[in-house]
């Protein structure tokens, strides 16, 4: 495949991979009289930065205004809030909750900084730090409802807890697209590797709608809730 036909293909791609936010998108509308109150975030985080901002406004500013960095910001910024608005409905300790408002001030701040000292203005370049700072902020509180779940010992089929799915997607989505934004800036020389890595990108965002669709699907069914002592669960003995 030459760089002529893998730029096609990529670009196509592209469009069925922002196609696959209609999945859980469906699934929130067919599901939405019946979805809990602590998984609306979820269908929030499909309409808003899904389908609105990656998908229709970014699609705009690449096509009609050639500068989609705007769109892609917000949809950094709300893609973290309504995440982290899902997670802390779902952590049943005030310290998990605390730490996570504190986590998020950090990013907010990390993004401010960026965008004003950094790059000199908002929406003028790439938010790298930002996409680090989100990437370590939704894998940490994937990977502590991971901890809160064991240490609950819930009698519970996994595949039906939502945001158990939730956070398998997240890691997978986050922790896979990092190096796509660290590295975008260093491998302008290598337009084929780019193109690649957006492909690689694409892929994992399937995956992640289609974790979305399962958690939006069992988004009825409430979760057990097991008290245990108050202690962010990755740091509890």
């Amino acid at each position: 495949m030459d760089s002529k036909e893998l730029v096609l293909f990529a670009k196509q791609f592209n469009v069925v991979a922002l196609l696959t936010y209609l999945l859980p998108l469906g699934i929130g509308l067919h599901r939405w009289r019946s979805l809990l109150p602590a998984y609306q975030p979820l269908f929030w985080f499909i309409v808003l930065p899904g389908c609105l901002l990656n998908g229709a406004l970014a699609e705009f500013g690449r096509h009609v205004l050639h500068n989609n960095i705007l769109f892609l910001e917000l949809a950094t910024l709300s893609e973290t809030l309504f995440l982290s608005w899902a997670y802390y409905n779902s952590f049943h300790s005030a310290q998990s909750r605390q730490i996570l408002r504190a986590a998020l001030g950090l990013f907010l701040a990390t993004y401010i900084f960026e965008s004003l000292y950094l790059n000199g203005g908002f929406s003028t370049s790439q938010i790298i730090y930002t996409h680090v700072a989100q990437s370590i902020l939704l894998v940490g509180v994937a990977v502590a409802y991971f901890e809160q779940t064991l240490r609950e010992l819930r009698n519970i089929d996994l595949g039906q807890d939502s945001m158990f799915m939730v956070s398998v997607g997240s890691i997978l989505y986050y922790a896979g697209t990092l190096m796509v934004f660290v590295l975008e800036g260093q491998l302008q020389g290598q337009p084929d590797l780019i193109w690649i890595m957006y492909i690689i990108q694409f892929v994992l965002l399937i995956v992640f709608n289609l974790f979305l669709s399962i958690a939006l699907w069992n988004g009825h069914r409430p979760i057990e809730h097991v008290a245990f002592p108050e202690g962010w669960p990755l740091l509890r003995k």
